[in-house]
Protein backbone atom coordinates (compact mmCIF):
# COMPACT_ATOMS: atom_id res chain seq x y z
CA UNK A 1 0.00 0.00 0.00
CA UNK A 2 0.95 3.66 -0.74
CA UNK A 3 1.81 5.61 2.21
CA UNK A 4 0.76 9.35 2.36
CA UNK A 5 1.17 11.93 5.25
CA UNK A 6 0.40 15.20 6.42
CA UNK A 7 -0.39 17.32 9.28
CA UNK A 8 -3.35 19.52 9.74
CA UNK A 9 -4.52 21.08 12.64
CA UNK A 10 -1.50 20.61 14.55
CA UNK A 11 -1.99 16.53 14.36
CA UNK A 12 -0.95 14.07 12.18
CA UNK A 13 -2.27 11.77 9.47
CA UNK A 14 -1.45 8.77 7.46
CA UNK A 15 -3.48 7.30 5.09
CA UNK A 16 -2.62 3.94 3.80
CA UNK A 17 -4.13 3.48 0.55
CA UNK A 18 -4.53 0.53 -2.03
CA UNK A 19 -6.58 -0.09 -4.82
CA UNK A 20 -9.94 -0.72 -3.42
CA UNK A 21 -9.43 0.59 0.35
CA UNK A 22 -8.11 3.41 2.21
CA UNK A 23 -7.02 3.05 6.05
CA UNK A 24 -6.53 5.55 8.79
CA UNK A 25 -5.77 5.14 12.32
CA UNK A 26 -6.54 7.69 14.73
CA UNK A 27 -4.92 7.28 18.19
CA UNK A 28 -8.03 7.67 21.14
CA UNK A 29 -6.05 10.53 22.95
CA UNK A 30 -6.98 12.51 19.60
CA UNK A 31 -10.77 12.08 19.92
CA UNK A 32 -12.23 14.24 23.31
CA UNK A 33 -15.05 11.57 23.93
CA UNK A 34 -14.92 8.19 25.96
CA UNK A 35 -18.64 7.98 24.39
CA UNK A 36 -17.98 5.34 21.54
CA UNK A 37 -21.56 6.06 20.25
CA UNK A 38 -20.36 9.94 19.30
CA UNK A 39 -18.53 8.09 16.93
CA UNK A 40 -21.30 6.58 15.29
CA UNK A 41 -22.35 10.02 14.09
CA UNK A 42 -19.27 9.32 11.58
CA UNK A 43 -20.50 6.54 9.66
CA UNK A 44 -23.29 8.46 7.96
CA UNK A 45 -24.01 7.76 4.40
CA UNK A 46 -23.73 10.77 2.08
CA UNK A 47 -23.19 11.23 -1.96
CA UNK A 48 -19.90 13.65 -1.13
CA UNK A 49 -18.52 11.27 1.65
CA UNK A 50 -16.62 7.53 1.00
CA UNK A 51 -18.82 4.26 2.85
CA UNK A 52 -16.68 4.23 5.97
CA UNK A 53 -16.31 1.25 8.56
CA UNK A 54 -15.14 2.12 11.79
CA UNK A 55 -13.57 -0.41 14.64
CA UNK A 56 -12.15 0.34 18.01
CA UNK A 57 -9.92 -0.94 20.20
CA UNK A 58 -7.92 0.36 23.69
CA UNK A 59 -5.61 2.84 22.14
CA UNK A 60 -6.69 2.97 18.48
CA UNK A 61 -10.00 4.33 16.18
CA UNK A 62 -9.51 2.39 12.71
CA UNK A 63 -10.94 3.85 10.17
CA UNK A 64 -11.77 1.99 6.62
CA UNK A 65 -13.19 3.81 3.12
CA UNK A 66 -14.06 1.63 0.53
CA UNK A 67 -12.89 3.36 -2.72
CA UNK A 68 -15.39 3.62 -6.15
CA UNK A 69 -13.97 1.37 -9.11
CA UNK A 70 -11.21 2.94 -11.35
CA UNK A 71 -10.76 6.21 -9.28
CA UNK A 72 -8.17 8.63 -10.57
CA UNK A 73 -5.59 10.29 -7.90
CA UNK A 74 -4.85 13.98 -7.44
CA UNK A 75 -1.49 13.03 -9.26
CA UNK A 76 -2.83 11.91 -12.57
CA UNK A 77 -5.55 15.01 -12.92
CA UNK A 78 -2.22 17.32 -12.23
CA UNK A 79 -1.29 16.05 -15.52
CA UNK A 80 -4.86 16.63 -17.40
CA UNK A 81 -6.72 19.38 -20.19
CA UNK A 82 -6.83 22.68 -18.10
CA UNK A 83 -10.22 22.09 -18.86
CA UNK A 84 -10.07 18.48 -16.42
CA UNK A 85 -8.52 20.29 -13.87
CA UNK A 86 -11.37 23.22 -14.03
CA UNK A 87 -14.04 20.74 -14.26
CA UNK A 88 -12.88 18.83 -11.25
CA UNK A 89 -12.32 22.16 -8.93
CA UNK A 90 -15.89 22.99 -9.72
CA UNK A 91 -16.96 19.51 -8.35
CA UNK A 92 -14.77 19.74 -5.43
CA UNK A 93 -16.53 23.44 -5.18
CA UNK A 94 -19.61 21.33 -4.13
CA UNK A 95 -18.39 19.93 -1.54
CA UNK A 96 -19.65 23.54 0.23
CA UNK A 97 -22.76 21.79 0.91
CA UNK A 98 -21.36 19.51 3.33
CA UNK A 99 -21.10 22.68 5.54
CA UNK A 100 -25.08 21.42 6.54
CA UNK A 101 -23.76 18.15 8.14
CA UNK A 102 -23.10 18.16 11.68
CA UNK A 103 -19.77 16.96 11.28
CA UNK A 104 -16.63 18.59 10.26
CA UNK A 105 -13.81 17.56 7.42
CA UNK A 106 -10.87 19.06 5.20
CA UNK A 107 -9.96 18.86 1.57
CA UNK A 108 -6.77 18.03 1.70
CA UNK A 109 -5.95 15.76 -1.66
CA UNK A 110 -4.66 12.52 0.58
CA UNK A 111 -8.12 12.64 2.03
CA UNK A 112 -10.16 13.59 -1.57
CA UNK A 113 -10.86 10.70 -3.76
CA UNK A 114 -11.97 11.41 -7.29
CA UNK A 115 -14.15 9.49 -9.08
CA UNK A 116 -13.46 8.23 -12.61
CA UNK A 117 -16.40 11.39 -14.05
CA UNK A 118 -14.34 13.64 -12.11
CA UNK A 119 -16.04 13.80 -8.99
CA UNK A 120 -14.96 14.39 -5.01
CA UNK A 121 -16.01 12.23 -2.08
CA UNK A 122 -14.59 13.29 0.92
CA UNK A 123 -12.75 10.21 3.29
CA UNK A 124 -12.07 11.71 6.71
CA UNK A 125 -14.68 13.54 8.78
CA UNK A 126 -14.53 14.61 11.94
CA UNK A 127 -16.90 15.09 15.45
CA UNK A 128 -16.92 18.88 16.18
CA UNK A 129 -15.26 19.70 18.78
CA UNK A 130 -14.18 16.53 20.10
CA UNK A 131 -11.79 15.88 16.79
CA UNK A 132 -9.47 17.80 14.69
CA UNK A 133 -10.90 19.99 12.81
CA UNK A 134 -12.35 21.09 15.72
CA UNK A 135 -14.65 23.66 13.77
CA UNK A 136 -15.14 24.26 10.01
CA UNK A 137 -17.43 27.10 8.12
CA UNK A 138 -17.54 28.94 5.13
CA UNK A 139 -14.53 31.38 5.57
CA UNK A 140 -12.39 28.44 6.42
CA UNK A 141 -14.09 25.65 3.74
CA UNK A 142 -13.56 28.54 1.18
CA UNK A 143 -9.31 28.79 1.88
CA UNK A 144 -9.14 25.26 1.85
CA UNK A 145 -10.87 25.00 -1.51
CA UNK A 146 -8.42 27.77 -2.98
CA UNK A 147 -5.63 25.71 -1.74
CA UNK A 148 -6.22 22.72 -3.36
CA UNK A 149 -6.88 24.24 -7.01
CA UNK A 150 -4.04 26.18 -6.89
CA UNK A 151 -2.20 22.96 -5.88
CA UNK A 152 -4.05 21.22 -8.85
CA UNK A 153 -2.64 23.79 -11.30
CA UNK A 154 0.93 24.39 -9.61
CA UNK A 155 3.54 22.55 -7.75
CA UNK A 156 3.02 23.99 -4.53
CA UNK A 157 1.74 21.82 -1.63
CA UNK A 158 -1.69 22.27 0.00
CA UNK A 159 -0.56 22.67 3.44
CA UNK A 160 1.71 25.40 2.15
CA UNK A 161 -0.48 27.18 0.25
CA UNK A 162 -3.17 26.64 3.44
CA UNK A 163 -0.80 27.71 6.27
CA UNK A 164 -0.29 31.04 4.37
CA UNK A 165 1.31 30.86 1.55
CA UNK A 166 -1.63 31.15 -0.79
CA UNK A 167 -1.54 34.68 -0.70
CA UNK A 168 1.87 35.52 -1.45
CA UNK A 169 2.88 32.44 -3.61
CA UNK A 170 3.42 33.71 -7.88
CA UNK A 171 0.71 32.21 -10.34
CA UNK A 172 -0.49 33.00 -13.77
CA UNK A 173 -3.52 35.87 -13.98
CA UNK A 174 -6.40 33.38 -13.82
CA UNK A 175 -5.23 31.70 -10.99
CA UNK A 176 -4.24 35.50 -8.71
CA UNK A 177 -8.08 36.02 -9.94
CA UNK A 178 -9.24 32.89 -8.33
CA UNK A 179 -7.06 33.40 -5.17
CA UNK A 180 -8.79 36.76 -4.66
CA UNK A 181 -12.30 35.50 -4.90
CA UNK A 182 -14.26 37.16 -1.66
CA UNK A 183 -17.08 33.84 -1.06
CA UNK A 184 -18.08 30.45 -2.76
CA UNK A 185 -20.20 32.35 -5.19
CA UNK A 186 -17.85 34.95 -6.64
CA UNK A 187 -15.24 31.74 -6.99
CA UNK A 188 -17.26 29.53 -8.75
CA UNK A 189 -18.60 31.78 -11.07
CA UNK A 190 -14.98 32.68 -12.14
CA UNK A 191 -14.23 28.65 -12.40
CA UNK A 192 -17.60 28.41 -14.74
CA UNK A 193 -16.25 30.90 -17.03
CA UNK A 194 -12.89 29.55 -17.06
CA UNK A 195 -14.29 26.19 -17.79
CA UNK A 196 -16.42 27.32 -20.10
CA UNK A 197 -13.49 29.22 -22.79
CA UNK A 198 -11.26 26.64 -22.10
CA UNK A 199 -13.19 24.14 -23.15
CA UNK A 200 -14.06 25.99 -26.22
CA UNK A 201 -10.81 27.18 -27.03
CA UNK A 202 -9.95 22.86 -26.59
CA UNK A 203 -12.52 21.67 -28.89
CA UNK A 204 -11.41 23.86 -32.07
CA UNK A 205 -7.67 22.71 -30.70
CA UNK A 206 -7.34 19.23 -29.81
CA UNK A 207 -9.15 16.26 -30.44
CA UNK A 208 -10.10 13.70 -28.01
CA UNK A 209 -9.37 10.34 -28.39
CA UNK A 210 -9.91 6.72 -26.95
CA UNK A 211 -7.34 5.55 -24.54
CA UNK A 212 -6.58 2.75 -26.89
CA UNK A 213 -5.77 4.63 -29.67
CA UNK A 214 -3.97 7.12 -27.44
CA UNK A 215 -1.56 4.18 -26.67
CA UNK A 216 -1.98 2.78 -30.39
CA UNK A 217 -1.01 6.71 -31.35
CA UNK A 218 2.04 6.33 -28.67
CA UNK A 219 3.73 3.17 -28.91
CA UNK A 220 3.80 4.12 -33.32
CA UNK A 221 5.51 7.54 -32.55
CA UNK A 222 8.12 5.58 -30.45
CA UNK A 223 8.55 3.08 -33.07
CA UNK A 224 8.32 5.70 -35.92
CA UNK A 225 10.83 7.57 -34.19
CA UNK A 226 13.01 4.66 -33.61
CA UNK A 227 12.78 3.70 -37.50
CA UNK A 228 14.16 6.97 -38.22
CA UNK A 229 16.52 6.95 -36.31
CA UNK A 230 18.11 3.88 -38.01
CA UNK A 231 17.33 5.19 -41.28
CA UNK A 232 19.67 8.51 -40.12
CA UNK A 233 22.39 6.55 -38.97
CA UNK A 234 23.18 5.26 -43.24
CA UNK A 235 22.89 9.08 -43.76
CA UNK A 236 25.09 10.40 -41.56
CA UNK A 237 27.46 7.23 -42.41
CA UNK A 238 27.31 7.97 -45.83
CA UNK A 239 27.61 12.02 -45.58
CA UNK A 240 30.50 12.27 -42.38
CA UNK A 241 32.30 9.03 -42.91
CA UNK A 242 32.03 6.98 -46.51
CA UNK A 243 31.90 10.05 -48.34
CA UNK A 244 34.73 12.07 -47.23
CA UNK A 245 36.55 8.50 -47.16
CA UNK A 246 36.05 7.72 -50.80
CA UNK A 247 36.76 11.32 -51.89
CA UNK A 248 40.32 10.44 -49.82
CA UNK A 249 41.16 7.51 -51.71
CA UNK A 250 40.36 9.50 -54.93
CA UNK A 251 42.55 12.07 -54.07
CA UNK A 252 45.65 9.64 -53.19
CA UNK A 253 44.71 8.18 -56.60
CA UNK A 254 45.24 11.32 -58.10
CA UNK A 255 48.51 11.98 -56.81
CA UNK A 256 49.33 8.52 -57.12
CA UNK A 257 48.87 9.43 -61.06
CA UNK A 258 50.76 12.52 -60.94
CA UNK A 259 53.91 10.73 -59.60
CA UNK A 260 53.34 12.84 -56.31
CA UNK A 261 54.52 10.34 -54.11
CA UNK A 262 54.74 12.39 -50.95
CA UNK A 263 51.20 13.45 -51.72
CA UNK A 264 49.82 9.50 -51.86
CA UNK A 265 51.72 9.16 -48.01
CA UNK A 266 49.67 12.26 -46.73
CA UNK A 267 46.40 11.71 -47.91
CA UNK A 268 46.52 7.95 -46.55
CA UNK A 269 48.40 8.48 -43.80
CA UNK A 270 45.82 8.46 -40.96
CA UNK A 271 44.01 5.59 -42.71
CA UNK A 272 44.16 2.09 -40.63
CA UNK A 273 45.94 -0.25 -42.93
CA UNK A 274 43.22 -2.52 -42.14
CA UNK A 275 40.50 -0.04 -43.88
CA UNK A 276 42.18 0.76 -47.12
CA UNK A 277 41.09 -1.25 -50.18
CA UNK A 278 43.42 -3.47 -52.48
CA UNK A 279 44.04 -0.61 -54.45
CA UNK A 280 44.99 1.71 -52.08
CA UNK A 281 47.45 -0.44 -50.79
CA UNK A 282 49.44 -0.92 -53.83
CA UNK A 283 49.91 2.84 -54.64
CA UNK A 284 50.73 3.37 -50.57
CA UNK A 285 53.30 0.31 -50.62
CA UNK A 286 54.63 1.36 -53.89
CA UNK A 287 54.79 5.64 -52.76
CA UNK A 288 56.64 4.36 -49.16
CA UNK A 289 59.24 2.34 -51.52
CA UNK A 290 60.47 5.67 -53.58
CA UNK A 291 61.06 6.88 -50.58
CA UNK A 292 63.57 4.42 -48.92
CA UNK A 293 66.93 5.42 -48.49
CA UNK A 294 68.08 2.85 -51.04
CA UNK A 295 69.83 2.26 -54.68
CA UNK A 296 68.21 2.56 -57.77
CA UNK A 297 69.14 -1.56 -57.83
CA UNK A 298 67.67 -2.38 -54.71
CA UNK A 299 64.70 -0.28 -55.00
CA UNK A 300 64.09 -1.89 -58.78
CA UNK A 301 63.88 -5.19 -57.32
CA UNK A 302 61.79 -5.08 -54.47
CA UNK A 303 59.42 -2.84 -56.76
CA UNK A 304 59.46 -5.58 -59.57
CA UNK A 305 57.32 -7.99 -56.42
CA UNK A 306 55.36 -4.95 -55.63
CA UNK A 307 52.11 -5.15 -58.33
CA UNK A 308 48.25 -5.23 -58.33
CA UNK A 309 48.73 -9.44 -58.04
CA UNK A 310 50.88 -9.45 -54.66
CA UNK A 311 49.94 -10.82 -51.64
CA UNK A 312 48.01 -8.68 -49.66
CA UNK A 313 50.28 -8.99 -46.70
CA UNK A 314 53.23 -8.09 -48.95
CA UNK A 315 51.51 -4.74 -49.48
CA UNK A 316 50.58 -4.55 -46.00
CA UNK A 317 54.36 -5.31 -44.92
CA UNK A 318 55.73 -2.20 -46.97
CA UNK A 319 53.32 0.11 -45.28
CA UNK A 320 54.05 -0.56 -41.88
CA UNK A 321 57.64 -0.58 -42.47
CA UNK A 322 57.12 3.03 -44.18
CA UNK A 323 54.98 4.23 -41.21
CA UNK A 324 58.15 2.81 -38.96
CA UNK A 325 56.06 0.01 -37.49
CA UNK A 326 59.06 -2.43 -37.81
CA UNK A 327 57.08 -4.84 -35.04
CA UNK A 328 53.66 -4.85 -37.32
CA UNK A 329 55.98 -5.84 -40.06
CA UNK A 330 58.14 -8.34 -38.66
CA UNK A 331 55.01 -9.84 -37.63
CA UNK A 332 53.88 -10.04 -41.44
CA UNK A 333 57.26 -11.22 -42.72
CA UNK A 334 56.99 -14.36 -40.32
CA UNK A 335 53.29 -15.11 -41.82
CA UNK A 336 54.50 -14.55 -45.04
CA UNK A 337 57.53 -17.28 -44.09
CA UNK A 338 59.97 -14.61 -46.15
CA UNK A 339 63.49 -14.73 -44.28
CA UNK A 340 64.77 -11.69 -46.79
CA UNK A 341 61.61 -9.73 -44.94
CA UNK A 342 62.37 -10.70 -41.69
CA UNK A 343 65.84 -9.43 -41.68
CA UNK A 344 64.48 -6.24 -43.13
CA UNK A 345 62.17 -5.55 -40.49
CA UNK A 346 64.95 -6.67 -37.66
CA UNK A 347 67.06 -4.30 -39.38
CA UNK A 348 64.73 -1.24 -39.36
CA UNK A 349 63.54 -2.76 -35.69
CA UNK A 350 67.22 -2.46 -34.45
CA UNK A 351 67.88 1.35 -36.28
CA UNK A 352 64.65 2.32 -34.05
CA UNK A 353 65.79 1.11 -30.45
CA UNK A 354 69.37 3.16 -31.81
CA UNK A 355 67.09 6.08 -32.10
CA UNK A 356 64.83 5.69 -29.01
CA UNK A 357 66.02 8.45 -26.97
CA UNK A 358 63.41 7.15 -24.15
CA UNK A 359 65.61 3.81 -23.51
CA UNK A 360 68.88 3.46 -20.42
CA UNK A 361 71.60 2.37 -22.18
CA UNK A 362 70.96 -0.90 -20.18
CA UNK A 363 67.63 -1.05 -22.16
CA UNK A 364 69.08 -0.52 -25.58
CA UNK A 365 71.90 -2.88 -25.27
CA UNK A 366 69.60 -5.72 -23.96
CA UNK A 367 66.91 -4.75 -26.41
CA UNK A 368 69.62 -4.41 -29.67
CA UNK A 369 71.44 -7.86 -27.79
CA UNK A 370 68.19 -9.95 -28.26
CA UNK A 371 67.61 -8.41 -31.56
CA UNK A 372 71.09 -9.11 -33.10
CA UNK A 373 70.53 -12.98 -31.80
CA UNK A 374 66.95 -12.63 -33.90
CA UNK A 375 68.53 -11.28 -36.96
CA UNK A 376 71.26 -13.92 -36.32
CA UNK A 377 69.07 -16.86 -36.36
CA UNK A 378 67.35 -15.60 -39.33
CA UNK A 379 70.78 -14.97 -41.68
CA UNK A 380 72.23 -18.03 -40.72
CA UNK A 381 69.06 -20.43 -41.36
CA UNK A 382 68.98 -18.30 -45.15
CA UNK A 383 72.61 -19.54 -45.78
CA UNK A 384 71.98 -22.78 -45.17
CA UNK A 385 68.79 -23.13 -47.39
CA UNK A 386 71.14 -21.05 -50.05
CA UNK A 387 73.91 -23.30 -49.40
CA UNK A 388 71.60 -26.46 -50.04
CA UNK A 389 70.59 -25.40 -52.85
CA UNK A 390 73.90 -25.03 -54.66
CA UNK A 391 73.20 -21.52 -55.34
CA UNK A 392 74.66 -17.90 -54.71
CA UNK A 393 71.25 -15.83 -54.98
CA UNK A 394 72.19 -12.13 -54.94
CA UNK A 395 70.13 -10.41 -53.37
CA UNK A 396 69.52 -6.32 -52.13
CA UNK A 397 70.03 -8.39 -48.55
CA UNK A 398 72.70 -10.52 -49.23
CA UNK A 399 75.26 -8.27 -51.14
CA UNK A 400 74.66 -5.50 -48.52
CA UNK A 401 75.02 -7.46 -45.62
CA UNK A 402 78.09 -10.08 -47.10
CA UNK A 403 80.15 -6.09 -46.48
CA UNK A 404 79.00 -6.45 -42.63
CA UNK A 405 79.94 -8.12 -39.79
CA UNK A 406 77.74 -11.74 -39.52
CA UNK A 407 75.34 -10.20 -36.66
CA UNK A 408 74.45 -6.84 -37.36
CA UNK A 409 73.91 -5.17 -40.81
CA UNK A 410 74.64 -1.73 -41.59
CA UNK A 411 71.96 -1.67 -44.22
CA UNK A 412 69.85 -4.55 -45.63
CA UNK A 413 67.11 -4.55 -48.73
CA UNK A 414 65.30 -8.18 -49.27
CA UNK A 415 64.33 -8.88 -52.73
CA UNK A 416 61.77 -11.46 -52.63
CA UNK A 417 59.61 -13.58 -54.16
CA UNK A 418 56.53 -13.52 -51.64
CA UNK A 419 55.13 -10.48 -53.72
CA UNK A 420 53.78 -12.75 -56.30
Amino acid sequence: MKEETFVFGGQEFVFLKGDKEWHLDVKRSDVATQELSDLLLLDLHHPQFLQQEMTVDEDTVHFTYHLDAFGQTFEDMKEKEVSEKLRLSLNVLELKQALKLPITFFVHPSSVFITKDGRAKIAYRAIPEKMVPQTLDAADLLKQLKSYILALFTEHDFMDLYNGALDVVPVPEFLDTIRKAEDMDSLEGLLQGYFQDKLEEEKATLTRVSRSKHRLYRYATIWLSALAGLLVLPLIYLVFMHNPFKEKMLDADTAFIKVDYPGVISELERVEVSSLPYTQKYTLAYAYIQGFDLSNEQRSVILNNVTLKSDEQYLDYWIEIGRGNSQEALDLAKRLDDSDLILYALYQEMEQVRENTTLSGEERETTLDELKAEYQKYWDTRTTILNEDGSQVETGTSSTSSSTSSTEPSSTSPSSSSGE
